[in-house]
């Protein structure tokens, strides 16, 4: 699996400033958010949010590019390509990642 959907608090930071958003989707290679502030499509953003991730909760901060930007209800989608995973961070990821797909076998295993 590349990415997974997630439902956690996250943090966006432009150059004009920050805003609340929720991390929506996870992958090593990005993040998909929901905020009620938009960037265009190639706007730098670092993103912040927390994992629980390596047996402790990791604070991440990672940087990247938007892709794509398109409403999503009242709320606005962004995908945020990232710049460079450092290999924590790569790691970090790659462990929720692997918890995620755990909890979706068993919840698979307990309705068979």
């Amino acid at each position: 699996m590349d990415s997974v959907k997630t439902d956690r608090k996250a943090t966006l930071y432009g150059r004009n400033g920050h805003a609340e958003a929720r991390l929506v989707e996870l992958s090593t290679q990005g993040v998909g958010v929901h905020s009620n502030r938009g960037a265009r499509v190639g706007t730098e953003l670092e993103v912040e949010f927390e994992l629980p991730a390596l047996e402790r909760f990791l604070t991440l901060k990672l940087t990247g590019k938007v892709t794509d930007r398109h409403n999503a209800g009242d709320q606005i989608h962004l995908h945020i390509q990232f710049n460079h995973l450092d290999a924590h961070s790569k790691e970090a990821i790659q462990d929720f990642i692997n918890y995620k797909e755990r909890l979706s076998k068993m919840s698979v295993r307990a309705t068979s």
